[in-house]
């Protein structure tokens, strides 16, 4: 019996989806499923499979995604993530519930450090959970604010996945790196109000309203003021042309480490073996499973499976709004299975062009689909987030992710309001 690509790349996919819910790891999945993809249909041969491996990792734009690894390494073990949290709640902590938007600020201003929400998680995660335990909250509901506040770490530029995006759809990642400013404004602003909700009808967050006072929030703005330089730097350097996204990275890696080395002097030269170590294992981690997204995704171009899937869905004519709720669907299923930076390489071949079909700009679209993955980061049974926080506060995964449900309807509602606000995403232009 004879099989058409499409059917044939859906038993893989399918196939490989078995196997991470097995939990085979991502790497082995993707290595497998793409020889099998290629194997089966004779994509192309297999001669050519270590060339087109190392093409993958052959990129000028994918090099900032370890740097600015390395820069997120630093800052967590600095004081700069602490001076951050401090600010938010010198900003807001004088709101019910305020600790606990703190935290969510903390997430924000770090994010614009880090480009992980992995890294956001814990270190925020590290600082908050005991104290905001100390004031009174559920602990599983406060590492539940770190995870999903953590999720800031990849809306909030520089955005390793932004990075990601951009190198699988051509997209310039400096315009992705602008345009994920206000969605990140968005995302911390919602679940602030979540977090508000949640103190209101409960009674967590009473004891943690402080008066506000002038004088301590611009002494915390100004303790912070290294943190806010990162995101300066990067962006301000990017967009007067002074340097590309991959050089900014390196930028700011040679700023936080003057800043925490030399002028803070929270971390020593003795430690920069563990940091270079961490920030290398992680880069590991994520190289061979970029590499062999990229070659799934090749593999499905030559087969034309994207453009099968986007006449299909095309077909239907269910009209924009219905189109963008079961794109919304599609990924929030993915993201419960994929970690979102395997989710983009894997899916984007097949749903990039149906984004480019509905009148989607590419950065909008990009946005909008990074925003959506990400809520994976606090749903089982992925939930890279929900990991973290467990392991820097000691509650049970399940629980935290229970606590997180809030969060997760304030993450969906903000987006459909990316995706129906296009004006609002590229107001640069």
């Amino acid at each position: 019996m004879d099989f058409s690509n499409v059917q044939i790349a859906a038993i893989v996919t399918i196939l490989m989806l078995i196997h991470l819910i097995i939990g085979l790891p991502l790497f082995i999945v993707l290595a497998v499923g793409s020889i099998s993809l290629i194997t089966l249909s004779g994509a192309y041969s297999l001669s050519s499979l270590s060339t087109t491996l190392f093409a993958s990792l052959d990129s000028w734009a994918l090099l900032a995604m370890p740097l600015f690894i390395l820069a997120g390494e630093i800052i967590s073990r600095g004081r700069i993530a602490r001076d951050l949290v401090g600010l938010g709640e010198a900003l807001v902590g004088w709101i019910k519930g305020g600790l606990g938007m703190a935290t969510i600020f903390g997430c924000f201003f770090f994010a614009g450090t880090s480009g992980s929400s992995s890294a956001d998680t814990a270190t925020i995660g590290k600082i908050m959970v005991s104290a905001l335990k100390h004031r009174g909250y559920d602990k599983a509901y406060a590492a539940s604010l770190a995870a999903s506040g953590g999720i800031l770490g990849v809306t909030v530029p520089p955005s390793i996945i932004f990075i990601i995006y951009g190198v699988a759809t051509g997209t310039s990642v400096g315009d992705l790196f602008i345009a994920g400013v206000i969605p990140g404004f968005l995302i911390a602003f919602g679940l602030c109000i979540s977090n508000y909700i949640v103190c209101s009808i409960g009674t967590w967050g009473a004891s943690d309203r402080t008066p506000f006072s002038p004088i301590n929030a611009l002494s915390a703005i100004w303790k912070a003021r290294y943190g806010f330089g990162a995101p300066v730097v990067i962006l301000g350097g990017i967009y007067s042309g002074f340097f590309t996204p991959t050089e900014a990275a390196a930028v700011a890696v040679f700023y936080v480490f003057v800043i925490e080395l030399l002028i803070v002097r929270e971390i020593r030269f003795q430690d920069l073996f563990d940091i270079f170590l961490a920030a290398s294992k992680t880069t590991g981690i994520l190289a061979p499973i970029i590499a062999f997204s990229i070659l799934f995704s090749e593999a499905l171009a030559v087969l034309r499976v994207p453009e099968a899937l986007v006449e299909t869905f095309t077909a239907f004519e269910t009209g924009f709004p219905i189109s963008v709720v079961m794109i919304v669907a599609l990924l929030l299923i993915v993201g419960c299975l994929l970690e979102p930076m395997a989710a983009i390489l894997v899916i984007m071949p097949i749903l990039y062009p149906i984004g480019n079909q509905l009148g989607f700009d590419p950065v909008h679209f990009g946005v909008f689909v990074v925003a959506t993955l990400s809520v994976g980061f606090i749903t089982p049974p992925v939930g890279i987030n929900l990991f973290a926080a467990a392991a820097v506060s000691g509650e049970p995964f399940m629980r935290i992710a229970y606590r997180a449900l809030p969060a997760f309807v304030a993450l969906i509602l903000i987006c459909f309001v990316i995706a129906f606000s296009p004006s609002m995403i590229l107001w640069f232009r």
